[in-house]
């Protein structure tokens, strides 16, 4: 299911640990976003531009081959549009893939985990997750 921007929905699957192994674990409901939404994720003082391949309340994929590994905490700059809003927040390095595509969802790159996300953020990545108008927090 896709919405006016291309955008594709991607629901959660229940964590209740009765999967069968490789079947998914998301937590959050996430956004996946069409090819070229991007953003800018600052590994030791250079910027590099990624991908945004699909982004939750609790982390995001990025498309990108980033020197970077595991445990690493790093900066992530979004620009929520159509609102044109920028949240800078701290990620987590949770997974790397560079050598080969994990699935057809998730081609070569890193996924990452929110950290330390403050009340604004959080209300602001809700919305837009949930495709809600997006409008500062007071």
């Amino acid at each position: 299911m896709r919405d006016d921007a291309g955008d594709e929905a991607v629901r959660a699957e229940d964590d209740s640990g009765d999967e069968q192994p490789g079947a998914e674990r998301r937590r959050a409901s996430r956004r996946k976003l069409p090819f070229g939404r991007g953003a800018v994720l600052s590994v030791r003082d250079r910027a590099h531009i990624v991908g945004l391949a699909d982004i939750s309340v609790t982390g995001a994929y990025l498309t990108a081959r980033v020197p970077v590994e595991a445990g690493e905490v790093h900066l992530l700059k979004v620009l929520l549009l159509p609102s044109r809003i920028e949240i800078v927040v701290k990620v987590e390095v949770v997974r790397v893939s560079l050598a080969d595509h994990e699935s057809r969802d998730h081609p070569r790159g890193v996924a990452v985990r929110f950290v330390d996300v403050d009340e604004r953020q959080l209300t602001l990545l809700r919305a837009f997750v949930a495709r809600e108008p997006l409008r500062p927090p007071a």
